[in-house]
């Protein structure tokens, strides 16, 4: 979100609905920084669930938490299905195997785009990083 702090750009972040630390988290302390982590009542953190390996982390990185405390960004949540969903369709209409970390924010764009809260012609910009094809037994286990 870096570049474009400063700017218009409307900042959405897309989490994990198992492992949501912006819409479940309090702030606490983890690996030497200060931020918001999912805790349990005793200020214990909690495991994170995500499809995504890359996303089973129950912390946020401090940008992201001023940004969101800020409200700068807004951050939602997918589900796993949802994400499965996305990689599904977007493999199959553009060709394109996305990991399963950037079809979180894919599965979003398509719920937004299918609601309305995304006009039509409106300018998305995402980033579509990694290799799906590391992620085939998680996809197959979830189909």
């Amino acid at each position: 979100f870096a570049g474009f702090v400063d700017t218009g750009a409307r900042l959405v972040g897309v989490e994990a609905e198992g492992g949501a630390v912006m819409a479940f988290g309090r702030v606490g302390v983890m690996h030497g920084f200060r931020s918001m982590v999912l805790q349990d009542e005793h200020g214990q953190v909690c495991e994170a669930h995500s499809i995504a390996a890359g996303l089973d982390y129950p912390g946020i990185g401090p940008e992201h938490a001023y940004l969101g405390d800020i409200g700068r960004a807004r951050y939602v949540t997918v589900n796993d299905d949802e994400v499965v969903e996305a990689v599904v369709r977007l493999a199959r209409t553009e060709g394109i195997f996305a990991a399963l970390e950037s079809a979180h924010a894919l599965a979003w764009i398509i719920r937004a785009a299918g609601s309305g809260e995304l006009p039509a012609g409106a300018n998305v910009l995402m980033t579509l990083s990694g290799r799906g094809d590391k992620d085939v037994s998680a996809l197959m286990e979830a189909r």
